[in-house]
């Protein structure tokens, strides 16, 4: 990762979620209340949050007495973290690498994929990284995918699509748009300090895959789909044609 995309991964990860602390830990309470009733967690469970940025659901399910770990690429992300688990005194790992290099890591029972961390790459990586995925887990171990629903990214693109927020002491104007080329959200951001000094972000590009699609590259990466839930709330919501949010729970299957 370059050192610009780092920054903005700091900007993001970090200092965004320490300005809005209650939402955030409201929502992942709730999430993490959501993956314990659907994956029936248990406390001798090893769980794997991949992609896992600032480490939220980590930690949460870390002070619950799970075995928790992640893989987050940024530094200074994982530093954090890292400090965050120390200060905690939790039984938890963050480990940085890139999440399509999972060689040496598990077995585990549960691999997390949460907040659409899966559609940054290319169509033959994701299929290779799911197939990554299915042999570090654990016989009949499970993976929990959370992404994007494209039949309705125009809902949910009526509050993501544009504006202004405050991260830290600045702010960030976000313009994205589904390109239905490419079957992909494209944004841009661009940060405005007190002072006046602006950066632009790269761009981001983010592919989403419809339910079908899923269950395709899942089967052919060696899983079993065995559920699918509109959302990562509790009480559970069915995914149908009103569904922002595709969460799809898989088995591993043999062979």
């Amino acid at each position: 990762m370059d050192e610009q995309r780092t920054w903005w991964e700091t900007l993001f990860q970090i200092d965004e979620y320490a300005t809005y602390p209650e939402l955030a830990a409201t929502i992942t309470s709730g999430e993490v209340d959501f993956l314990e009733s659907v994956l029936n967690l248990q406390p001798t469970m090893s769980i794997l949050d991949l992609a896992c940025g600032n480490g939220r659901h980590l930690l949460e399910l870390a002070r619950r007495g799970y075995r928790a770990e992640g893989v987050e690429l940024a530094a200074p992300v994982v530093a954090h973290v890292a400090e965050r688990i120390a200060a905690e005194q939790l039984s938890a790992r963050i480990i940085q690498r890139d999440m399509r290099d999972l060689e040496g890591l598990g077995p585990y029972d549960v691999v997390l994929v949460m907040n659409s961390s899966l559609g940054f790459f290319s169509d033959a990586e994701h299929q290779t990284l799911l197939r990554s995925i299915r042999n570090i887990l654990a016989p009949r171990g499970t993976l929990l995918l959370q992404c994007l629903n494209p039949y309705q990214i125009s809902g949910y693109m009526q509050t993501y699509r544009s504006g202004w927020h405050v991260v830290g002491p600045g702010y960030v104007l976000r313009n994205s748009h589904f390109n239905p080329l490419t079957g992909s959200i494209e944004t841009a951001y661009r940060y405005v300090e007190p002072g006046g000094g602006e950066t632009a972000h790269p761009g981001e590009r983010i592919r989403l895959y419809t339910y079908l699609e899923w269950l395709t590259m899942l089967r052919s990466a060696g899983f079993q789909p065995s559920a699918v839930f509109g959302d990562a709330v509790v009480p559970c919501v069915p995914f149908d044609e009103t569904s922002h949010w595709q969460v799809i729970q898989s088995i591993r299957g043999e062979g």
